[in-house]
């Protein structure tokens, strides 16, 4: 619109007279507008506050089971069979209940013999099965129990030992409300810092919850297993305005 000529007058002068004026009102409108815009973009106070709750597990989990190799496929399932029912067995007069136990990897490869030059094709030998499943316990002081009765009932794989949180929303609420009092501190410490009033709370972000889960490996833990603490984290990004 600021290129556009003006209404033709009488003579070229007058003419040539308002192109420069609606060109300069035309920079200054668009000039203003950025300005405003790169101001308001620019007016706010943006912190991170963190919350952390540390909270003892309350439930254990853990994967066990058997694995057999025998030269005939029925007699190493057979095997696997017999003593997985004698583990869940064992596990559920612990009072580990039906839901609480599911079958994770349930295998079957076959076994060859080292293969040979001149040799068209591998010959199969035997196989090997395999039968695990995970269980879960809210009785975190009695997994080792778990373990070893597992284990004296047949088992010969065991792994994947953690404790965890049954329901870790009512932890990160609890880690979130403190992450808005962080957030709100740091930001009145900005504000102060800066020698600015702190206005209201323009947006919050929050990033993904970090749920911990504590891991041990049997082989490189034995005796005791010691749960410890888990630490829920909660991170928000907050925006504040700058009061005039």
């Amino acid at each position: 619109m600021a290129l556009t000529p003006a209404r033709p007058g009488p003579t070229v002068d007058a003419m040539g007279a308002r192109r420069p004026i609606v060109l300069l009102a035309g920079l200054l409108v668009a000039g203003c507008a950025s300005a405003g815009a790169h101001l308001a973009g620019e007016r706010g106070i943006v912190v991170t506050g963190a919350g952390r709750i540390a909270r003892p597990p309350d439930t254990a989990v853990l994967d066990t089971g058997v694995e057999a190799r025998a030269s005939r496929l029925a007699d190493a399932t057979a095997e696997v069979d017999r003593k997985v029912r004698a583990v869940l067995a064992q596990v559920k007069a612990l009072g580990v209940g039906d839901a609480d136990i599911r079958t994770t990897s349930y295998a079957i490869d076959p076994v060859a013999e080292p293969w040979q030059a001149g040799d068209a094709s591998a010959r199969i030998v035997g196989y090997r099965v395999s039968n695990v499943v995970q269980i879960r316990t809210r009785d975190v002081a009695g997994v080792g129990r778990i373990v070893d009765a597992a284990v004296a009932a047949g088992a010969n794989v065991v792994r994947n030992v953690h404790f965890t949180l049954a329901d870790p929303a009512r932890a990160e609420a609890e880690a979130r409300a403190l992450a808005m009092q962080d957030a709100a501190a740091r930001a009145r410490q900005v504000a102060a810092a800066a020698g600015v009033r702190l206005g209201r709370l323009l947006s919050v972000t929050e990033g993904s919850p970090v749920r911990p889960v504590a891991r041990m490996s049997l082989a490189t833990a034995p005796g005791p297993l010691e749960p410890g603490q888990l630490e829920v984290t909660v991170s928000l990004e907050t925006r504040y305005a700058i009061e005039p």
